[in-house]
């Protein structure tokens, strides 16, 4: 199962804090190197300086990392001082069910940019008209662009809405506004709630 990992620390006059949707705490770090890099000429994240220190350091097995008991925090080293950055896991619910997306492209209405684990569009069943915001975890990368099919574990708010309507093959859509950017097709259904019965 995805779990979320909260990545927090301050340097100067900043606080930096970055969401890690990963299977375990250690994938965890290699997913928040990337998108630090993915975000560093933000004004909310690091400056690119730190996180070529950051990188370089975790290629080099240098970044100091404590990850067998908690609190979780790894270090790295800046301008001849130590910054800790503290890793917490956030308890979540269970997702309540698997099911593999396509992604629209750009020239079929889809999304412009990229979408991230996270992602809370709207989602849509065959043979229903309600709507109920769907947040995405994906599995095995934390991005997904226009055109790319991708797993995700998907976590809907409203359960008693679709009790006993959900099953294995069942088509939906996610769409933003009344654009629909990805068409999808449920794997497998964990929530017991949603299960449709059998006759």
């Amino acid at each position: 199962m995805i779990q979320t990992f909260s990545f927090r620390t301050k340097a100067k006059d900043h606080t930096y804090h970055q969401t890690i949707y990963a299977v375990d705490i250690s994938s965890a770090i290699a997913k928040w190197i990337t998108k630090i890099e993915d975000l560093q000429n933000e004004v909310y994240s690091f400056s690119p300086a730190t996180v070529l220190a950051i990188k370089q350091q975790y290629l080099n097995g240098r970044l100091i990392v404590n990850i067998d008991e908690a609190p979780y925090f790894l270090s790295y080293q800046m301008d001849d001082s130590y910054h800790v950055v503290y890793i917490d896991t956030v308890i979540k619910t269970s997702p309540d069910f698997i099911a593999t997306l396509t992604y629209l492209t750009t020239e079929e209405g889809g999304r412009k940019n990229y979408a991230a684990s996270g992602y809370r569009p709207h989602v849509k069943f065959d043979g229903r008209d309600e709507l109920t915001t769907g947040e995405q975890l994906f599995i095995e990368k934390n991005k997904v662009f226009p055109g790319e099919t991708i797993t995700a574990e998907i976590r809907i708010v409203a359960v008693r809405v679709f009790k006993n309507y959900l099953f294995p093959c069942l088509h939906f859509e996610a769409v933003e506004g009344r654009r629909v950017v990805a068409h999808g097709t449920i794997i497998e259904v964990l929530n017991p709630e949603l299960k449709r019965r059998s006759d």
